[in-house]
């Protein structure tokens, strides 16, 4: 089972009104068909409650100023599912055939993860799991909060650029 994580970078001072469909929310209502496990990481949780159901989890990194890792940690940490699938709200969703396709060639490879982009790996959209979680906690103990650094200590399959770039459009 796969968990769906979509990060946010919401400001405190930014609230939200009954009316007013957040990105996030519009997300969770795309991802929940397909989905077990929603989670949701916010440094302002609060702005979310009262828009999320019961169904979707908010947490909040455990270390401040470590992000995105910090987020990816708490996520990883926390999940049920033993694979985590890397949203953010401020880009748009993909599909779910873009998950399906990360997912089959994460299995078919056996890696701890599945990234586009091998010269410059992110974790929008890449599928990693609970292997990586002691190279998360080094690299958060050592403040080397650097993805691309991250990426070289795990074991990871990578999508052509193309791939990446038939995303955005």
């Amino acid at each position: 089972m796969t968990a769906a994580v979509i990060l946010t970078e919401i400001s405190e001072t930014k609230t939200l009104s009954k009316n007013e469909k957040s990105a996030v929310v519009s997300l969770i209502s795309e991802l929940q068909p397909y989905f077990k496990e929603i989670i949701v990481v916010s440094d302002h949780p609060a702005v979310y409650l009262p828009y999320v159901k019961d169904t979707v989890r908010i947490l909040t990194p455990f270390y401040k100023g470590m992000d995105p890792l910090s987020s990816l940690h708490a996520a990883l940490s926390l999940a049920i599912s033993d694979d985590v699938w890397i949203l953010h709200e401020a880009f748009p969703f993909p599909g779910i055939n873009t998950f399906k396709e990360i997912k089959t060639l994460k299995e078919n490879s056996n890696s701890q993860c599945a990234v586009y982009d091998k010269k410059n790996p992110n974790l929008l959209y890449s599928i990693l799991d609970k292997r990586v979680l002691h190279v998360l906690d080094e690299a958060i103990n050592t403040n080397s909060n650097r993805i691309a650094d991250f990426f070289n200590h795990i074991d990871c399959t990578y999508f052509p650029l193309q791939k990446k770039k038939s995303l955005q459009t």
